[in-house]
């Protein structure tokens, strides 16, 4: 009897604990691109501090890193551990750098630009998941906290995939890495190796240190975004890799001469400048600096000006270039 109970009984029991341990453990966990989309909204929410370390492809930088948000808007600070006197401050607004007289940067202050960490990664996860493969990675230990892995894989290869490591407790970014989807080729890094969530903060830490003089200091405002689809120009990038979308522009004197594109996880430049004299010289330049590829070669534009057509950005070399020849001048 005893035994015929136990047969009857065994198999309730056991769907019980399977939906237990289903439906119960499965409402605290999240699907990848799910980490993906809390991520975004973790690092435009959450106020926090901490030292990163960046690493370019030749060097690594320690920063302290701090990020406040009040009032729904993200203020950043970010400072070199060693190395000369450099302090960057961004908000949505802009960005503005303070350098110390010897720094090497000082004399290219107006060429640069970046984002914080809360506009690394797109709001859109959905429009991501057209261009990318997003699948989970094995947990590890990152700053002393359980972090989950997640892998943003190109379905083409005309771009560089990633792969981040997000806080299991706070959703925060704590590991990124950009890799080369051809030989797996780690390109680029950044991590945190302390992070500190600021609950409850009072918002004069955002401003202290503001008051201190710096020997230079500029400031770069962020490019206009809400209308930039709509600016006319006498030229076109005619070809874009799929899922690339135009994000920003910038224009001198009525003139249309740079056009920034994104697809939530790359990005890339391109920029038309004059040619210095009057000659079309033939040209074909390739830099590298770190992953970043900058290509540039000469062009005539429609009123037979010599142009020099650059494009930047951290894509493999071949659809640096692809990009490169597929800019027109109308005619």
């Amino acid at each position: 009897m005893t035994d015929s109970k136990y047969r009857f009984t065994h198999p309730i029991c056991y769907c019980v604990v399977i939906a237990v341990c289903v439906f119960g453990v499965r409402g605290e966990e999240r699907t990848a691109t799910e980490w993906v989309q809390a991520m975004h909204e973790a690092q435009s929410k959450l106020s926090f501090e901490g030292i990163l370390d960046f690493w370019n492809g030749s060097d690594i930088i320690s920063i302290e890193y701090s990020q406040y948000v009040i009032d729904g808007k993200a203020k950043v600070k970010a400072k070199p551990i060693k190395g000369p006197k450099r302090e960057i401050n961004r908000t949505d607004e802009g960005l503005s750098i303070s350098f110390s007289p010897d720094d090497e940067l000082r004399g290219s202050s107006n060429e640069l630009s970046g984002n914080s960490l809360s506009k690394l990664f797109t709001a859109d996860v959905a429009t991501l998941s057209e261009s990318y493969d997003i699948v989970e990675l094995p947990e590890r230990i990152i700053a002393d906290r359980t972090a989950v892995g997640i892998s943003i894989m190109p379905k083409q290869a005309d771009r560089h995939g990633f792969k981040v490591w997000i806080d299991k407790s706070t959703a925060l970014l704590l590991r990124k890495e950009m890799c080369d989807c051809d030989d797996g080729r780690q390109l680029k890094m950044l991590r945190f190796t302390e992070i500190r969530v600021l609950e409850g903060f009072d918002p004069e830490l955002a401003n202290a240190g503001d008051a201190e003089e710096s020997d230079l200091s500029v400031s770069i405002v962020t490019e206009d975004e809400s209308d930039a689809s709509s600016v006319q120009a006498g030229w076109e990038s005619s070809y874009i890799p799929e899922g690339f979308k135009l994000s920003a522009t910038k224009t001198k004197d009525g003139v249309l001469f740079h056009r920034k594109y994104s697809d939530g996880m790359n990005s890339f430049t391109v920029q038309i400048r004059p040619l210095p004299g009057s000659k079309n010289v033939d040209i074909q330049l390739e830099q590298m600096v770190g992953p970043t590829i900058i290509a540039s070669r000469n062009a005539i534009d429609s009123r037979g000006r010599p142009q020099i057509i650059t494009v930047v950005g951290d894509l493999p070399r071949r659809t640096i270039w692809k990009i490169s020849e597929g800019v027109k001048f109308e005619r």
